[in-house]
């Protein structure tokens, strides 16, 4: 419908900080351990789970997504031995992950904090659920990386059909516009 004046943009990526600041109060996030990789990039608009990679399997995992953890990831934690979470976390942190999202208010347990922040990798607490969480952030992300055009024009409604005058700055649109207006249309 548009000619090939119209440019279409479309983000490759958004910071942590970015994600962390556009979206604290939306999805009650409260950072766990300060401003440590915000700078970190999100690169895929896709959520990730990742209960295979904590347990070992880490052929498909796609690590430049939000990990979330949820009360399956903590419960697998809490069950390990401290010896072991701490070889579960070091198995994904292998991985350049942009951040990590822990769901219902859960906390890691023992000092996995601390081996997160070493990676510099930001962990953030949220009291929703995982499934409300996803659909939030998920939301959010296919705005951020939506596909955008800019496109110089007036917008008028004709009995219920939109009409869009677009071209280049100063060429009449609005008058186009306001004529059509004055004639009643």
């Amino acid at each position: 419908m548009f000619n090939k004046e119209f440019k279409e943009i479309q983000k490759t990526h958004i910071t942590v900080g970015f994600f962390y600041e556009s979206g604290k109060e939306l999805f009650k996030l409260k950072s766990l351990n300060g401003e440590v990789g915000f700078d970190r990039k999100i690169t895929d608009k896709n959520i990730h789970r990742p209960g295979l990679a904590l347990a070992g399997y880490v052929e498909l995992f796609t690590y430049n997504r939000i990990q979330v953890f949820g009360n399956t990831e903590i419960k697998y934690l809490q069950s390990l031995s401290p010896e072991e979470r701490i070889k579960s976390i070091k198995n994904i942190l292998q991985f350049e992950i942009p951040c990590v999202v822990i769901t219902n208010d859960n906390l890691l347990p023992d000092n996995l904090l601390d081996l997160f922040t070493e990676k510099q990798v930001a962990v953030f607490q949220t009291p929703l659920e995982t499934t409300k969480l996803v659909y939030f952030i998920s939301d959010f992300l296919d705005d951020q990386f939506a596909p955008q055009t800019v496109v110089h024009g007036d917008l008028v409604d004709v009995y219920g059909i939109g009409l869009l005058f677009v071209g280049r700055s100063g060429i009449g649109k609005s008058e186009i516009a306001l004529d059509l207006v004055e004639r009643g249309v």
